[in-house]
């Protein structure tokens, strides 16, 4: 898989921008805010529909945006890819209100017809690395929750549409659970038991799938950071596990988590947890608590590992995705590195450039220091420079 050509409107600092991609890649310099990260976002965008830099829509939006034309602020992204299965285009295109506060319009676009955000997620694929990254060892559950959630979501659509019924059945749950607390309900009291009850049978049918996915992918991600990280990491052993918030027994499931075992599993602690949740009215149990862990040698790599060592173990990660999400749908995602050079020595540099450059993909690689891509290991792929809003390719506009 690769892309052949982007194109932006109104885009962050763009106001257009019409960018044809070699085959296999790209090296972006430039300073900072020139646009560079601004390239790969909207790339991420175009595979999972979401921003990776930001949660609301209105700060992607160029801020003249719809001014010389008189009309209400808006961007458009669009990509022409390359895969296995033929060409495909994928867009998305958003229009605010006139006082850029509200969103106004949101249109996926696959091949031209407008498609559901479920349909356009994982049409193209990509893998993308950030010097924020690092924040998956040792920052909030939340964030590995969303990058497990988003390498799922690329390769199996059935668990973007568990996971999207899971988030809206626990907001209904939650919003009885919190009258039920504010009336001082008794979780023995019949009529709120039958009450929540059908909440709880939606929970687990959505809960336990998500879960189920959760542990088959991550067994073989776990496998993959270890054989990963060997290379960059040496004289210690990095690993990957998912801790659930769901307690279950490691013995009970040989072959991988069964969904139907989850489920019961799921349905009696939920049971077991209901006076909790009546006093304090929040569900307190199930995947929206479930968490990740990077490990050293066994233990928590947030506590016992060095700032490196947790660079390199996120880099592990980030290329156990590629591989996980080639052996999935058999097309190799586009990889996306954004000014991670600079955040290693020079060692542990040529150690990621080794990796990712035999990764056999596109590789879009951005730096604000023009020499941190001089490396031998991406002499194969062009140059590009922004200057003044401008970007050309080996000195061509």
């Amino acid at each position: 898989m690769y892309v052949r050509h982007l194109r932006l409107d109104q885009f962050r600092t763009y106001e257009h921008l019409d960018l044809a991609l070699p085959t296999q890649g790209l090296r972006i310099s430039g300073r900072n805010a020139s646009g560079k990260t601004s390239i790969l976002e909207a790339l991420v965008m175009l595979s999972t529909t979401r921003s990776p830099r930001t949660t609301t829509d209105r700060e992607v939006v160029r801020w003249n945006s719809g001014d010389d034309y008189g009309v209400r602020p808006y961007f458009r992204i669009e990509a022409a890819v390359e895969t296995h299965h033929g060409p495909r285009n994928v867009g998305i295109n958003v229009e605010l209100d006139a006082e850029r506060q509200i969103l106004a319009r949101k249109q996926f676009l696959l091949n031209g017809d407008p498609v559901r955000a479920h349909d356009l997620v994982g049409a193209l694929k990509c893998v993308l690395f950030s010097p924020e990254d690092v924040l998956l060892v040792s920052g909030a559950p939340s964030e590995r929750r969303r990058q497990i959630d988003i390498l799922i979501s690329q390769i199996e659509r059935s668990y973007l549409h568990a996971l999207t019924q899971y988030g809206k059945i626990l907001t209904q749950r939650n919003q009885l659970l919190k009258r039920f607390a504010r009336e001082r309900r008794s979780s023995r009291d019949p009529a709120a038991v039958n009450e929540i009850s059908f909440w709880d049978e939606e929970l687990v049918a959505a809960g336990s799938m998500v879960m189920a996915h959760r542990y088959n992918l991550v067994n073989r991600v776990s496998a993959l950071v270890t054989a990963r990280s060997a290379h960059l990491v040496h004289d210690v052993e990095i690993g990957f596990r998912y801790l659930p918030k769901l307690e279950l027994p490691e013995n009970n499931f040989p072959d991988g988590r069964d969904r139907h075992q989850i489920a019961a599993i799921f349905a009696s602690a939920i049971e077991s947890s209901r006076p909790e949740e009546f006093r304090r009215g929040v569900t307190v149990i199930g995947p929206h608590r479930d968490d990740f862990v990077f490990l050293i040698e066994g233990r928590g790599l947030a506590s016992y590992g060095s700032r490196g060592q947790q660079r390199l173990a996120v880099v592990a990660y980030r290329l156990a995705e590629m591989d996980i999400i080639d052996e999935k749908s058999g097309e190799r995602p586009i990889l996306l590195l954004d000014d991670v050079l600079s955040e290693l020595d020079s060692v542990h540099r040529d150690l990621l450039l080794i990796a990712v450059t035999d990764c056999d993909c596109q590789i879009l690689v951005t730096s604000a220091d023009a020499s941190t891509l001089e490396r031998a290991a991406l002499q194969d792929l062009p140059t590009a420079v922004i200057r003044d809003g401008r970007l050309s390719i080996d000195g061509a506009s």
